[in-house]
């Protein structure tokens, strides 16, 4: 204890107010610094959960535009799929009427029995395997076309997508 009272003794009394003053500002410097880092922080976690509710806020509704778009494009394919179902039935329809049609009225009174059922024979095998492979292509022209419809109907319209994206970025760099 003598040494420090010495020392105090040794070095003037107004040195030592300049070096308490010197220690305690320096002190309330850094303690406004620390509070000031504090507030930075704190202000920067608040921008940062802005800027995530508002993105996950705008995801959600591009994500329910799209999912709204894809929908509604497979219900007219659904639609579309009845209908052609409903013109495949008619087909075959016509195709019958069209059979029984070949297999009575293949001749007139002067044509013989024979030649008649022979006729009526081959033309019914004809038309039975013209229909089968009209109906085979128009059954798979019919799925191609509403595949390039749902697919179609369903794609996102790229630029209005793009360009809400682009919006919201641009709004999002105005906040910082």
């Amino acid at each position: 204890m003598k040494a420090i009272t010495a020392l105090l003794d040794v070095v003037p009394g107004w040195i030592w107010a300049i070096v308490c003053a010197g220690l305690f500002s320096w002190g309330g410097v850094n303690a406004y610094r620390v509070n000031s880092a504090q507030n930075d922080l704190a202000q920067m976690q608040k921008d940062q959960a802005v800027a995530v509710s508002e993105a996950s806020r705008r995801a959600l509704s591009v994500s329910t535009t799209l999912q709204r778009t894809k929908d509604a494009a497979i219900a007219e394919a659904q639609t579309r799929a009845e209908q052609n179902a409903a013109a495949a039935g008619r087909a075959r329809t016509e195709l019958d009427r069209l059979r029984k049609q070949a297999t009575t009225g293949a001749g007139n009174a002067s044509t013989t029995h024979a030649a008649c059922t022979e006729y009526a024979t081959a033309a019914t095998d004809v038309l039975g395997e013209c229909a089968g492979a009209l109906q085979s292509l128009a059954a798979t022209a019919d799925g191609h076309v509403n595949d390039i419809r749902t697919l179609t109907g369903a794609w996102p319209e790229w630029d209005k997508f793009a360009q809400q994206v682009t919006d919201f970025s641009n709004r999002l760099k105005g906040n910082q």
